[in-house]
């Protein structure tokens, strides 16, 4: 499992994504772009905290 980290994180980031439309959350007072670029930065910031490390 730890060498899918990265992968794993970004499908955790893109599935929130999918949830947030697909539900049509609302947040007051952020209009659904900004919504979403909060949640595209998280999942980037997510995927590039994700150590490197492979087994050999």
């Amino acid at each position: 499992m730890k060498k899918y980290r990265k992968l794993i994180a970004a499908i955790m980031g893109v599935s929130a994504l999918m949830a947030l439309r697909y539900f049509d959350v609302q947040v007051l007072g952020l209009d659904s772009v900004v919504l979403d670029l909060i949640v595209s930065s998280l999942t980037a910031f997510g995927v590039y905290q994700a150590k490197n490390e492979v087994e050999s």
